[in-house]
């Protein structure tokens, strides 16, 4: 019943994270397309919206976040009952993107706020000098949160479920960040704002954890 409950936890917090994402590529405004390039560009946009925009974007992450190590960490558990090398590789992936990844969001959510305080006051290689600098420190743990949360976690589920150390049935090897890619390349195709592939794939993560309860 604890790891049903956790995967369930581990769901909405997927789509809070997911929802995180959308306001750093949209303006909200109804007839703008998504920018996907936003995070980690400038993009004009950001001195159009108020910074109740950004603001949503760093809380819906926040709160959304632990829930999602948390089912990753419980996936690690029932993991390392069968297969400890497996297990252990996920919860040290799993160490590693808890204290990355919000660093990785937050930076991303404080550029725009940043840059509009300084755009209509400085020249725009001043303003991108800015971005640049407040990019010095996040940039090494925002590439580590990528690689561990992305890429390895979904490799891990995968190799256990392969090999029967999470006993599901294989189709869920599909269920996991690198799985929902294809999910949110399609949306962003279909102009549909569903947020980013980590929260997706993070949601796809808790229902792997209620199938394995």
């Amino acid at each position: 019943m604890q790891n049903l409950i956790i995967g369930i936890i581990g769901v909405l917090s997927g789509i809070l994270c997911a929802r995180a994402d959308v306001p750093l590529a949209w303006s909200g405004k109804k007839d703008d397309p998504v920018d996907a390039k936003s995070v980690g560009k400038i993009s004009s946009w950001w001195t159009q919206v108020d910074d109740r925009h950004f603001d949503k974007a760093f809380w819906l992450s926040c709160i959304g976040q632990p829930g999602t190590y948390l089912t990753l960490w419980t996936l690690a558990d029932i993991i390392s009952q069968n297969n400890n090398v497996i297990g252990m590789l996920m919860k040290i992936c799993t160490f590693i993107g808890a204290y990355t990844g919000l660093l990785f969001h937050a930076a991303a959510c404080i550029k725009p706020m940043v840059y509009r305080r300084i755009a209509d006051k400085v020249s725009p290689e001043a303003a991108q000098a800015a971005m640049d600098a407040v990019d010095r420190y996040p940039k090494i743990p925002s590439l580590i949160s990528a690689v561990v949360l992305l890429l390895s976690s979904s490799i891990l589920t995968s190799a256990a479920i392969l090999t029967g150390a999470l006993d599901v049935p294989k189709i869920f090897i599909l269920f996991n960040p690198i799985g929902a890619l294809p999910v949110m390349i399609l949306s962003r195709k279909l102009g549909l704002k569903i947020g980013g592939a980590l929260g997706i794939g993070f949601s796809l993560l808790g229902i792997v954890l209620i199938a394995a309860a």
